[in-house]
Protein backbone atom coordinates (compact mmCIF):
# COMPACT_ATOMS: atom_id res chain seq x y z
CA UNK A 1 0.00 0.00 0.00
CA UNK A 2 1.62 3.70 -1.06
CA UNK A 3 0.92 6.75 1.07
CA UNK A 4 -1.73 8.74 -0.61
CA UNK A 5 -2.99 12.24 0.24
CA UNK A 6 -6.45 10.90 1.24
CA UNK A 7 -3.90 8.94 3.98
CA UNK A 8 -2.76 12.08 5.28
CA UNK A 9 -3.79 14.71 7.51
CA UNK A 10 -1.38 17.88 6.97
CA UNK A 11 -3.74 19.74 9.70
CA UNK A 12 -1.65 20.94 13.54
CA UNK A 13 -4.46 20.74 16.37
CA UNK A 14 -3.29 23.25 19.03
CA UNK A 15 -4.09 21.78 22.50
CA UNK A 16 -3.94 23.57 26.13
CA UNK A 17 -0.39 21.57 26.69
CA UNK A 18 1.45 21.37 22.88
CA UNK A 19 -0.10 20.49 19.70
CA UNK A 20 -0.19 17.43 17.66
CA UNK A 21 -0.39 16.41 13.98
CA UNK A 22 -1.74 13.11 11.84
CA UNK A 23 0.80 12.29 9.50
CA UNK A 24 -1.10 9.02 8.72
CA UNK A 25 -4.06 7.28 9.38
CA UNK A 26 -6.08 4.47 7.68
CA UNK A 27 -8.53 1.72 9.11
CA UNK A 28 -5.92 -0.12 10.66
CA UNK A 29 -3.43 2.79 12.14
CA UNK A 30 -2.90 6.24 12.67
CA UNK A 31 0.52 7.94 13.69
CA UNK A 32 0.63 11.46 15.24
CA UNK A 33 3.70 13.42 16.59
CA UNK A 34 3.20 15.17 19.98
CA UNK A 35 4.49 18.35 20.92
CA UNK A 36 4.12 18.83 24.55
CA UNK A 37 5.37 22.53 25.84
CA UNK A 38 7.93 22.98 28.91
CA UNK A 39 5.96 21.98 32.25
CA UNK A 40 3.33 20.91 29.71
CA UNK A 41 1.20 17.48 30.33
CA UNK A 42 -0.75 15.16 28.70
CA UNK A 43 -3.86 14.19 31.07
CA UNK A 44 -4.02 11.03 33.00
CA UNK A 45 -6.18 9.13 30.80
CA UNK A 46 -7.09 5.57 29.11
CA UNK A 47 -8.50 4.31 25.57
CA UNK A 48 -11.09 1.47 25.17
CA UNK A 49 -10.44 0.74 21.31
CA UNK A 50 -6.99 1.10 20.55
CA UNK A 51 -3.49 1.14 22.09
CA UNK A 52 -0.93 3.54 21.42
CA UNK A 53 3.07 2.96 20.71
CA UNK A 54 5.09 6.04 21.76
CA UNK A 55 8.90 6.88 21.12
CA UNK A 56 10.14 9.75 22.59
CA UNK A 57 12.15 11.53 20.06
CA UNK A 58 13.20 14.86 21.76
CA UNK A 59 13.09 16.11 25.48
CA UNK A 60 12.83 14.45 28.90
CA UNK A 61 9.30 13.52 30.42
CA UNK A 62 7.44 12.04 33.50
CA UNK A 63 5.66 9.21 32.47
CA UNK A 64 2.74 7.40 34.39
CA UNK A 65 1.77 3.90 33.08
CA UNK A 66 -0.36 1.96 35.35
CA UNK A 67 0.96 2.23 38.91
CA UNK A 68 4.40 2.67 37.83
CA UNK A 69 6.07 6.16 37.27
CA UNK A 70 9.55 6.77 35.49
CA UNK A 71 11.45 9.03 33.52
CA UNK A 72 11.67 9.11 29.44
CA UNK A 73 14.08 10.57 27.54
CA UNK A 74 14.98 10.66 23.78
CA UNK A 75 15.48 7.20 21.93
CA UNK A 76 12.60 5.58 25.02
CA UNK A 77 9.83 3.42 24.00
CA UNK A 78 6.57 2.61 25.31
CA UNK A 79 3.56 0.36 24.69
CA UNK A 80 0.27 1.48 26.18
CA UNK A 81 -2.05 -1.11 25.76
CA UNK A 82 -5.87 -0.29 25.93
CA UNK A 83 -7.69 0.76 28.82
CA UNK A 84 -4.17 1.35 30.73
CA UNK A 85 -4.00 4.81 32.73
CA UNK A 86 -1.45 6.71 31.35
CA UNK A 87 0.28 10.31 31.60
CA UNK A 88 3.36 12.16 30.55
CA UNK A 89 4.91 15.64 31.95
CA UNK A 90 7.16 17.43 29.88
CA UNK A 91 9.36 17.98 33.21
CA UNK A 92 11.69 20.51 31.36
CA UNK A 93 11.37 24.32 32.17
CA UNK A 94 12.79 25.52 28.61
CA UNK A 95 12.30 22.17 26.02
CA UNK A 96 9.34 20.77 24.44
CA UNK A 97 9.37 16.97 24.74
CA UNK A 98 8.34 15.47 21.39
CA UNK A 99 6.79 11.82 20.71
CA UNK A 100 6.15 9.83 17.77
CA UNK A 101 3.02 8.21 18.05
CA UNK A 102 1.95 5.17 16.20
CA UNK A 103 -2.11 4.08 17.08
CA UNK A 104 -3.20 0.68 16.13
CA UNK A 105 -6.71 -0.78 16.86
CA UNK A 106 -10.42 -0.63 15.61
CA UNK A 107 -11.20 3.36 16.23
CA UNK A 108 -8.89 6.46 15.93
CA UNK A 109 -11.03 8.88 17.19
CA UNK A 110 -10.05 11.76 19.56
CA UNK A 111 -13.44 11.23 21.28
CA UNK A 112 -12.06 7.61 22.37
CA UNK A 113 -10.65 8.95 25.69
CA UNK A 114 -11.76 8.50 29.32
CA UNK A 115 -9.77 11.28 31.82
CA UNK A 116 -9.04 11.20 34.99
CA UNK A 117 -6.88 14.24 35.83
CA UNK A 118 -6.11 16.86 33.71
CA UNK A 119 -4.40 20.33 34.65
CA UNK A 120 -6.47 22.05 31.91
CA UNK A 121 -9.94 21.02 33.32
CA UNK A 122 -10.79 18.26 31.01
CA UNK A 123 -12.00 15.75 33.11
CA UNK A 124 -14.59 13.00 31.77
CA UNK A 125 -17.74 11.71 33.13
CA UNK A 126 -15.82 8.35 33.04
CA UNK A 127 -17.87 7.43 29.85
CA UNK A 128 -16.80 6.86 26.45
CA UNK A 129 -18.33 9.20 23.96
CA UNK A 130 -18.25 7.42 20.12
Amino acid sequence: MSLDEEMIEHEIYDKPWGFFKTTFLNPYSRAKIIKINPLGELSLQEHSRREEHWVIIKGTGELIIGDSKKVMQAGDYIFIPKQCKHKITNISSTEPLMISEIQLGEYFGEDDIIRYDDKYGRVSNNSVTV
